[in-house]
């Protein structure tokens, strides 16, 4: 007979070890009797030992057993100083009851049936970190076997958020507060670019139901019906119930592309007489039918398995697509932004060139005319009517300006801007896709040289037609 107790905790069934097993019987000790207190072995031996060493404590070592027959195990002492062992009881099972957790294993306490017989496991830990913190997974490869709290964003601070229903997230939709990345951000419709991007002001505080959580929390004008909450740790931001966008159809769900994994049976195979040919070769055609629905079941499991890797590769693809499609978005942000600081240096320099005091400009040629001088009328030359080179002493205001202070004022000035040279991912089968930006780059440098050079050149035609 046998017993085992079930535990009422959540059992983790990924881990599980054996449990460790107790005799439950009858304990005799020669020369005593029946010892019915000790109703385990453990139990008996110690009181065993105990008696006789309390007679002679000197007079003997270590206690052990001898199975004599499966429920019948004879009980030996070392006498001392001979050191030879001589039988002092025996120990009849009348049941085995597997108890958890095994000395080897003292955190596996919860004991379960399975298939292969009597368990014991540990107790189920939560599935994942709450919001706010990160997730199992990452929180171990920070090194910590706790929940890590999450850090958001300072309170303020504009920050470009994306969000992609591949990777669980819900589109930008009108203004309102936004959970990104499990943090709270308050995004304004005119800074939405794309239904996957969006810049929006940080919060602060952590949101959502799980971590790196990705769902509207609030339209603008629900937004003072949230609330935060605190447990000690992080902050969280809590709001009523918002009616979510219908999700965007999976592209990746191959579910239908699956067969039934269930197991054929195998059928029982005859108990032949000796000598019936007949029955021996039935039993072969069933051996062989049994082989056969093994290789079947093996081929659908393996079929299974490759329809989860092939997704698996499609979804890794298309996250890098979305972080190159975000990278881009992002570069020509900056670019237009760098564009604009470019064109207002630009015309900074430009309007301090044209402050530069210089001679005002004439006409060509030798031509001659009337003027009036001084209030007389002149007949000749402009140089003649003005006494240049005339012996007068009569000169053009002339005035020199440095204009390596004007280059020094803006020396290092053009910010610089620098993509990655190229993403790469590693597929399930081991290799390796990369994708590069050097064209965009090349791109983005002839268009910054065509800048600086158009710019420098009309900096140029204006200085020489103030000349």
């Amino acid at each position: 007979m046998s017993a085992f107790f079930v535990s009422a905790d959540e059992p983790d069934m990924t881990n599980l070890v054996m449990p460790k097993t107790t005799l439950i019987g009858n304990c005799n000790h020669s020369g005593y009797g029946s010892i019915p207190e000790a109703k385990d072995l453990d139990t008996c031996l110690d009181t065993i030992l105990a008696v006789r060493k309390a007679s002679n404590p000197s007079g003997y070592g270590e206690i052990k057993i001898r199975v004599d027959d499966v429920n019948w195990y004879s009980i030996l002492i070392e006498n001392l100083p001979q050191k030879y062992f001589s039988n002092v009881g025996s120990f009849s099972i009348s049941e085995r009851i597997g108890t958890c957790p095994p000395d080897s294993s003292p955190e596996h306490t919860i004991s379960v049936t399975t298939p292969s017989g009597n368990m014991c496991a540990k107790p189920a830990g939560p599935k994942d970190c709450p919001a706010g913190y990160h997730s199992k997974g990452t929180s171990q490869q920070l090194g910590s076997t706790e929940c890590v709290p999450k850090e958001c964003p300072p309170t303020g601070s504009s920050e470009s958020l994306f969000s992609s229903p591949t990777i669980g997230g819900a589109p930008f939709d009108g203004g309102g507060l936004y959970c990104n990345d499990g943090c709270a951000y308050n995004v304004n419709e005119s800074q939405i670019s794309l239904s996957k991007y969006a810049i929006g002001v940080s919060q602060g505080v952590a949101c959502g139901d799980k971590p790196y959580d990705n769902k509207k929390l609030a339209d603008d004008a629900d937004a003072d019906q949230c609330t935060t909450s605190s447990d000690g740790t992080v902050t969280l931001l809590q709001c009523p119930d918002h009616h979510q966008p219908d999700p965007e159809d999976n592209p990746l769900d191959n579910s239908d592309s699956k067969v039934d994994e269930s197991e054929t049976p195998d059928k029982s195979k005859e108990t032949c007489a000796e000598g019936d040919t007949s029955c021996n070769l039935k039993n072969v055609e069933t051996e062989i039918e049994n082989s056969i629905n093994n290789l079947i079941d093996n081929d659908k499991e393996l079929h299974n398995k490759k329809i989860d890797a092939d997704t698996k590769n499609a979804k890794a693809f298309l996250n890098v697509m979305e972080s190159i499609d975000t990278a881009i978005l992002l570069q020509t942000s900056q670019d237009e932004r760098l564009h604009a600081v470019t064109v207002g240096k630009f015309n900074e320099l430009i309007d301090a060139v044209n402050g530069i005091e210089t001679g005002g400009g004439g006409g060509g040629g030798n031509g001659t005319g009337n003027g009036n001088i001084g209030g007389q009328d002149c007949e000749g030359t402009i140089e003649e009517c003005a006494g240049i080179g005339s012996g007068d002493g009569v000169e053009l205001p002339q005035e020199t300006r440095n204009l390596e202070q004007y280059a020094q004022k803006y020396n290092n000035w053009l910010p610089n801007a620098e993509l990655p040279p190229e993403k790469c991912i590693t597929l399930t089968n081991g290799k390796s896709l990369c994708f590069s930006f050097e064209y965009f780059i090349v791109f983005f440098q002839a268009i910054s040289g065509l800048i600086v050079l158009s710019s420098l050149i009309h900096s140029a035609s204006i200085i020489v037609r103030s000349v």
